[in-house]
């Protein structure tokens, strides 16, 4: 059995792929292996895997037949896996030279569930970011924590990233993991939601300042692209993965100790859906209306002043907003109306007898009806995915030897 497993989620990456697994192959550390899964690619992606899986004994590969999406990809692959430790690399990276020996070194001696190492950043040329900035909040510094606090200083404290790349992890709690962690198909943010399981499961974690070990292409995946109508659409689907880390949470007693953690990731997806609103060049009143419907009209509209949406004037722009404006305080005052009503009826009920009054829905629940999502710590959506675990997987084939 290999000593560490390398997980690479595949979807369209013909141009990067051998360059990511040569790489790896090419590491000095020699005892490991390399599970790929190809999420229904449209390009030449599963036949370059075929064609390493034919030669290379360290290399194994499956391909779902539809797409999945990467959350699912990394779920089969880590239950595959047979490596005593797990590293994750993006199809569009690269480990650069002594990474998986450094990273097993550290989190042998160690002895920590989870070691953070250095990485490189590779940006586009057309990413005009302060790269300086960008470069020091993925490099580790020395850094140890234990229990929940992972969890908090990672998503409350912001003390280091959720990123999976960065790190190398005990597989056995990356299945513990996975085994508790609800399915879903996911396109963004995928990152953050295994990490948020991972970093709950795991009792200690270390960051060390290291060569770099991780040559992150800046520019190349979905979360730094300016997205479309469709592709915004896509990424309000996150909304969905809240619920399901509540109810973990609930599940386990955990929620009153992890609330501010879930309260975090709200306010990081709400920030980065408006930012995203805000690079759109024909945003219509469609996709403002899917953005509140997703997050709420009151978050949005609060980060839509935050971030500019006003500084920048348009008429277009400006005519949608001031359009979604008034939909927000027609229903207010309709909720403000539905709410007196039930009150007074309620009152009158009491009156005449105390448990007929027992059947109207409280005002909290009359709100959340309007279209108004309710807040995280509020009633529970039952949005889970309702097929039994793993069922998804009946749509996978292993890419044979030849």
């Amino acid at each position: 059995m290999p000593k560490l497993s390398i997980i690479v989620p595949v979807h369209n990456e013909e141009l990067s792929l051998k360059r990511c697994i040569d790489a790896i192959l090419a590491q000095s550390f020699k005892d490991l292996e390399i599970i790929c899964v190809d999420d229904a690619s449209s390009d030449r992606s599963a036949y370059i895997l075929q064609e390493y899986v034919n030669r290379e004994p360290r290399v194994r590969a499956s391909s779902f037949q539809r797409r999945l999406g990467t959350v699912l990809a990394r779920k089969l692959a880590l239950l595959d896996a047979q490596g005593e430790y797990i590293m994750f690399a993006d199809a569009d990276d690269r480990l650069l030279p002594g990474a998986c020996e450094t990273a097993v070194s550290l989190i042998e001696k160690s002895k920590s569930d989870i070691v953070q190492f250095c990485v490189e950043i590779e940006a586009e040329p057309q990413k005009n970011i302060a790269l300086d900035r960008f470069f020091s909040y993925f490099n580790s510094r020395a850094m140890e924590l234990h229990g929940a606090n992972i969890l908090y200083d990672c998503f409350v404290n912001h003390r280091f990233p959720h990123n999976l790349w960065n790190k190398i992890y005990r597989a056995k709690v990356c299945k513990e993991a996975v085994g508790a962690m609800p399915d879903i198909q996911l396109h963004h943010y995928t990152d953050l939601y295994l990490s948020f399981f991972i970093f709950y499961f795991a009792e200690s974690y270390r960051s060390v300042t290291t060569e770099p070990c991780y040559r992150y292409h800046f520019g190349g995946g979905v979360s730094t692209k300016m997205p479309d109508g469709e592709q915004f659409r896509d990424l309000c689907e996150a909304s969905k993965t809240l619920p399901l880390m509540e109810k973990f949470l609930r599940d386990r007693n955990a929620y009153e100790m992890n609330v501010s953690v879930l309260d975090a990731i709200h306010s990081a997806f709400c920030q980065d859906a408006v930012n995203k609103l805000l690079t759109i060049p024909n945003l219509t009143r469609e996709i403002l209306a899917t953005a509140m419907d997703s997050w709420g009209s009151d978050i949005v509209f609060k980060f839509l002043e935050q971030t500019g949406m006003f500084k920048y004037p348009c008429e277009s722009r400006l005519s949608l907003v001031s359009d979604l404006i008034e939909r927000y305080k027609a229903d207010q005052m309709e909720i403000a109306k539905l709410q007196s009503d039930i009150a007074t009826i309620q009152a009158k009920l009491r009156k005449s007898s105390p448990r007929s009054s027992q059947v109207l829905r409280s005002p909290a629940r009359a709100t959340s009806r309007l279209g108004h999502p309710t807040p995280v710590s509020s009633t529970i959506k039952q949005e889970i995915t309702s097929s039994p675990q793993r069922v998804q997987f009946r749509f996978v084939q292993k890419l044979p030897k030849v």
